[in-house]
């Protein structure tokens, strides 16, 4: 299944039909039918189809995890992504040319774990091996024409255009229409970075301008949970004990607040100040959260969400 969808990428959203028999014979040596498993259809638009290949191709979206040597690195482009199940159970590398497709499983037969081997390091070298073989003598043709994109320049950090205080660029293409429209306000001209409130949290746990705690402070944004959202589901990881899993609480505070109180559905009442971020036990079940200013006589916010 995972190696026909990727072979409907490389055709450009176009699943065709796979044969995994490739003869039939009857007892008398009559050759028998073998009917395809269904008709060629398109699932996927051509043009969003060639910007996902576009990303599963960029060796430099890579390096941050795998570095630049990495399994996925060949002497052609290719578009290709590797995956890693719960405890190393299973590992998978999927991808492809135009002119090829390959998807490789690694795992052990009778389902135990293996030994910290990912999907980069186990079916990464072996998914490498036979695209290598497989193109052996193959012409590649181009992958994607980016002709087809709309190219901007943006600011890493915002996502937006990049603006005369961004202190770093990089070129995006994007389908036509959908590029960003307006200028990165993060940056500012004194140097500050100005993330708002709903970064607030991530902004001060890196480090960053102190600007970010004024961002929070001057929000005029409607207060809410940001963490966990309304109908938000949360899984606990049987392998991990309880008290090393917890569920994570982000608030949108109102203008000026310098301290909220958070109200469980059994009764705690927590104190939250700014950044306003905090973590609860995931005790499964149904679970409701109340956002309150002090003194408040009624909630700012209120949240539902599941754990199981």
């Amino acid at each position: 299944e995972l190696g026909r969808a990727y072979r409907g990428l490389a055709r450009g959203g176009v699943v065709g039909p796979v044969r995994e028999v490739r003869a039939a014979y009857g007892p008398d040596g009559t050759a028998l039918p073998v009917p395809d498993e269904m008709a060629p259809r398109r699932f996927l638009a051509a043009r969003p189809v060639e910007l996902l290949t576009d990303v599963l191709a960029d060796e430099a979206a890579r390096a941050p995890a795998f570095g630049l040597d990495n399994a996925l690195r060949l002497p052609f482009r290719v578009a290709a992504k590797t995956g890693t199940s719960r405890a190393y159970v299973d590992n998978w590398a999927a991808g492809f040319t135009r002119e090829r497709t390959v998807a490789v499983w690694v795992g052990n037969f009778d389902g135990t774990p293996m030994r910290g081997v990912s999907g980069i390091t186990g079916a990464g070298p072996v998914f490498a091996r036979v695209m290598s073989l497989a193109m052996k003598g193959v012409r590649p043709a181009p992958l994607v024409d980016r002709s087809h994109f709309d190219s901007r320049a943006i600011c890493p950090l915002s996502g937006e255009l990049a603006g005369p205080n961004c202190p770093g660029v990089l070129q995006e293409v994007y389908l036509p229409g959908t590029a960003p429209r307006h200028v990165c306000t993060m940056h500012r001209s004194d140097g500050a970075l100005d993330v708002g409130p709903a970064y607030l949290a991530w902004a001060q746990a890196e480090g960053l301008a102190s600007a970010s705690v004024d961002a929070g402070n001057r929000s005029g944004g409607t207060p809410g949970f940001i963490l966990p959202a309304d109908g938000d589901e949360f899984l606990v990881e049987p392998d991990l004990p309880e008290s090393a899993q917890a569920v994570p609480v982000r608030v949108m505070a109102p203008p000026g607040a310098r301290m909220l109180e958070l109200r469980t559905d059994t009764g705690r009442r927590i104190d939250l100040p700014p950044p306003f971020v905090t973590r609860l036990p995931a005790v499964a079940g149904e679970r409701r959260l109340e956002l309150w200013a002090p003194g408040g006589s009624a909630p700012l916010a209120v949240t539902r969400y599941r754990v199981r």
